[in-house]
C-alpha cells in the first residue's frame, strides 16, 4: 500500500518545483524529501525524475502521477470528512440553510419538534447545497430551488415575503401596501447576511441606498435612532423579537410580482425517514 505521505511529498514538488522549498513547505529536512522521493520510485517500479547534478525535476510519468497522487489525496480527505461528518449526524439533524428567514422557526419553536438539531447559522450558497449534503456536512438545508437528483430531493414549505417598517411620518406608511417601485430612491438599513434577498431587493428597488450591518446589535441601535425604513418577512415576524414602540415606524406589506423567495427543505433521499416528520411539522407552523 502507498504512503500517502510520500504522496504528498509528491504533489508539493509538482507545485513548489524543487525539494528545498517541498520540505520548507512541509516543515521537514531536504534529505527526508530526497529519500522519500526514491522510495516512492522504488514502490512504483518507475522513474518519476530526470536528474542532472544540480536539479531535479518531474519527467512527464512523474507529471502524471502527481497529477493522480493529487486526485488520490483528495479522495482520502473526502473520504475521512464523509465518515465524520456521518458519524457526526447519527443523533441529530444537522440543519444549514441558504437564506436566513427559515432559521427563525428553527430557532423559536424547537420545543415543538420531537427531532434534536443542530443548526448551523452561517449561510450556505446555492451551488454547494449538493456537495454539503453529499458529505454530510448537513442533514436538511433549507433552499430556494428545487433540487431533485438521483439522491437528492425536496420538500416544498412555503414562501417567504417581505414588509417594509417605515417612518409613520413617510406617506407611504399611510398606505395599506407598497410595491418595490414605491420604495425608490430610499435608504435602507438592512442585516448583512440575507442571502439572495440582496440580489432581490437591489434588482427591484430603483436608485436606493441599502447600509448594511453586520452587527444586528448596532443595527439595532441604528434603527432605533434614525428613520431609515427596514425590512421584515412573513418568517422573522413569527420570532420572539419585540419591535420597539417608540421607533415610529409602521409596518407595510410590500405587494409586488417579485417580493417573494419559495422556500425547500433538501435533503438525501436516503435520509427521507428522517427528515420528512420534521418539515411536515415545520409546515404547519409556517402555517399558522
Amino acid at each position: 500500500m502507498l504512503d500517502l505521505e510520500l504522496l504528498e511529498e509528491l504533489v508539493t514538488f509538482k507545485k513548489y518545483g524543487t525539494l528545498s522549498a517541498t520540505a520548507e513547505h512541509l516543515m521537514i529536512t531536504q534529505p527526508s524529501v530526497t529519500r522519500g522521493m526514491k522510495r516512492l520510485e522504488q514502490e512504483l517500479g518507475v522513474t518519476l525524475f530526470d536528474r542532472t547534478v544540480n536539479r531535479i525535476t518531474l519527467n512527464e510519468t512523474g507529471k502524471l502521477a502527481a497529477e493522480e497522487a493529487e486526485k488520490l489525496l483528495q479522495a482520502e480527505n473526502d473520504f475521512t470528512e464523509k465518515v465524520l461528518n456521518f458519524s457526526r449526524t447519527q443523533n441529530y439533524i444537522n440543519i444549514g440553510t441558504t437564506l436566513p428567514g427559515p432559521l427563525v422557526i428553527t430557532d423559536q419553536y424547537k420545543d415543538r419538534f420531537k427531532e434534536k438539531t443542530n443548526i448551523n447559522h452561517q449561510l450556505i450558497l446555492e451551488n454547494n447545497v449538493i456537495s454539503y449534503l453529499r458529505n454530510y456536512k448537513e442533514r436538511l438545508i433549507f433552499t430556494t430551488e428545487d433540487i431533485e437528483t438521483d439522491d437528492i430531493e425536496s420538500m416544498y414549505l412555503g414562501q417567504e415575503k417581505l414588509s417594509i417598517r417605515i417612518d409613520k411620518f413617510n406617506p407611504l406608511s399611510q398606505k395599506k401596501s407598497v410595491t418595490f417601485k414605491d420604495l425608490a430612491g430610499l435608504s435602507f438599513l438592512v442585516v448583512q447576511s440575507i442571502g439572495p434577498w440582496k440580489k432581490v431587493i437591489e434588482n427591484n428597488i430603483p436608485n436606493a441606498k441599502f447600509l448594511y450591518q453586520d452587527d444586528l446589535a448596532a443595527l439595532d441601535e441604528l434603527t432605533h435612532y434614525s428613520n431609515f425604513p427596514v425590512f421584515r418577512s412573513n418568517l422573522t415576524i413569527k420570532s420572539t423579537y419585540k419591535e420597539r414602540d417608540d421607533d415610529d415606524r409602521i409596518l407595510v406589506p410590500i405587494e409586488d410580482e417579485n417580493n417573494f423567495l419559495d422556500i425547500y427543505g433538501s435533503y438525501l433521499q436516503s435520509q427521507r425517514r428522517i427528515v420528512q416528520p420534521y418539515l411536515k411539522q415545520y409546515i404547519k407552523i409556517m402555517e399558522e
